[in-house]
């Protein structure tokens, strides 16, 4: 037995650092957030069935120290453990982490060689108890993965098919699943911590984030739920650093409330700046659209020599005026070296004060494309 117990203890130190073993990422943002006992009751709530759920004593969960699952070196980082009563004995539940963006086939084959670390641990102790009233284990996956997960929960699932016989001889563990991207954030209760969980996970704006933080902050009501928020700070802050906003976030506060409220007056201010940006952007297109044009009279009237010469000159040129007057010349002037003079002379002439491009008189917005060479008793004013 000791030379079975030491081959698995040597597999769950070998098996992080083996060619092709999937390792799930070390978040301490998660383990944070399931160190607590409200978050892991509200897990239990989700993924319980009713037909035992109702008998777990929520109000006795206890968190287990790191050497009840393994010695230290075996301990792996960004997993939970826990027990509770249930109908009379403890029940062990051993929360696992999933953070990848594929599957990991080997992830039934991780839960049982923790678990019978778990049982090993709990002997050592002498609180494995008799033959038939071994305490339970609950094995529970979290999953954010970007692809939907189709790992087998079910240890004997990766296994051959062999005959009965054989089969009957093989192990077999079920592991219990919540899948965060693809769960259905309405089918969760109502005020529920897990609900919050997969509301930020399937975020995909800091409007998002903020919609979700606003809503937990009414469920963190109560003095014991401070380092709850705390944590639930910090992963709003993590989060909303890797979007990608085009917008450097300030320090959004320590707690939960100054968290929330730094990003929801952040957000708030966005749609102006998004306008102004968008307009000094339409701006730039446009005078590329137009320049453009130019470029294609100049060919067709001149040459294409005359034409590219004319694109050229312009190729700085940042004032609608001026373009203006380019396209006047274009369709004014007798020859194409006249028109290429004088479109120099527009160009080296002094720009205009004002720090920035000169709006438009024309086109109108809802004109597009549309050339700037007008008569002048139709131009309109800038």
């Amino acid at each position: 037995m000791d030379d079975v117990l030491q081959d698995v203890q040597t597999l769950a130190k070998d098996t992080r650092s083996s060619a092709g073993y999937v390792v799930p990422m070390d978040d301490p943002i998660y383990r944070r957030l399931f160190g607590f006992p409200r978050m892991v009751a509200d897990l239990l709530r989700v993924v319980g069935h009713g037909d035992w759920a109702r008998d777990v004593e929520l109000g006795t969960l206890e968190k287990l120290p790191a050497e009840h699952v393994g010695d230290a070196g075996q301990q792996r980082r960004g997993d939970a453990a826990w027990r509770v009563r249930f109908r009379d004995r403890w029940l062990y539940l051993l929360i696992l982490l999933e953070f990848q963006s594929r599957n990991d086939p080997r992830m039934a084959l991780r839960n049982l060689e923790y678990t019978a670390l778990l049982y090993r641990e709990l002997d050592r102790r002498g609180e494995l108890g008799m033959p038939g009233r071994w305490p339970p284990v609950l094995p529970i996956v979290l999953y954010n993965g970007d692809a939907p997960r189709t790992a087998a929960l079910e240890m004997r699932d990766p296994i051959a098919e062999t005959p009965a016989a054989v089969s009957a001889c093989q192990p077999s563990q079920r592991s219990l699943l919540l899948d965060e991207r693809r769960v259905a954030v309405d089918d969760l209760p109502r005020r529920n911590l897990i609900r919050a969980v997969v509301g930020f996970e399937q975020a995909q704006s800091p409007t998002d984030l903020t919609r979700v933080a606003m809503a937990l902050g009414e469920w963190l009501a109560t003095p014991t739920d401070h380092e709850i928020g705390r944590a639930f700070a910090d992963w709003i802050a993590q989060l909303t650093r890797r979007m990608d906003t085009g917008d450097e976030m300030p320090p959004l506060g320590g707690t939960f409330e100054e968290t929330t409220m730094s990003l929801a007056d952040r957000v708030a201010q966005w749609p102006e700046q998004w306008r102004r940006e968008g307009r000094a952007e339409g701006h730039r297109e446009r005078l590329d659209q137009e320049r453009s044009l130019l470029q294609r009279l100049a060919t067709l009237r001149f040459g294409g020599e005359v034409g590219e010469r004319v694109e050229s000159l312009l190729l700085e040129t940042e004032d609608w005026h001026r373009l203006v007057a380019a396209g006047e010349l274009i369709v004014t002037v007798e020859t194409g070296s006249e028109l290429i003079d004088r479109v120099a002379a527009l160009s080296n002439s002094s720009r205009p004060t004002g720090g920035g491009p000169t709006a438009p008189p024309v086109p109108p917005a809802d004109e597009p494309g549309v050339c700037p060479v007008r008569p002048r008793s139709a131009r309109r004013p800038p």
